[in-house]
Parts: C-alpha cells; sequence; structure tokens
C-alpha cells in the first residue's frame, strides 16, 4: 500500500489518480462462489478508474467496508 500513496505522490502534478481499490468479496472460483456479484465489483473498479481531476488519489478505497466514502485508513 505505500507504493500506493509514494506513486500518488510522484504523479501529483499530473492527470494521473493512483488509488488502491478493494472490489469486495466477490462471486469467483476463488471464494468457491460465495459473496457479491461479480458485475458490483466491476463497478467499484471502474468507478475509480473513471475519476475527473478532482479526484481522491493515494487512498485505499473499500465501499464493501466503508459505504459511506469508501476510504479505509493506511
Amino acid at each position: 500500500m505505500c507504493f500506493t500513496v509514494h506513486l500518488a505522490y510522484e504523479l501529483r502534478d499530473t492527470m494521473f489518480k493512483i488509488n488502491a481499490v478493494c472490489p469486495g468479496y466477490t462471486k469467483t472460483d476463488f471464494t468457491d462462489y460465495n459473496g457479491g456479484e461479480v458485475e458490483e465489483a466491476a463497478k467499484r473498479i471502474v468507478k475509480y478508474a473513471l475519476l475527473d481531476k478532482d479526484g481522491v488519489t493515494g487512498k485505499f478505497i473499500s465501499e464493501e467496508t466503508n459505504p459511506e466514502t469508501g476510504e479505509i485508513a493506511w
């Protein structure tokens, strides 16, 4: 996770936003098909991949853990 913060700092004057995003517990073969739908997990990832210039950077995001803001303390 430290790499996320360092990379966000290095790219602070660019249009790139660097975040670590947890898709949540998702139905895959890895979880023996327990958890939420893959489509919901994909929406979470895409949401942060498409942030505009005012979006967060250098954060750890888990909307499943923190539905209000998504931010999780490092």
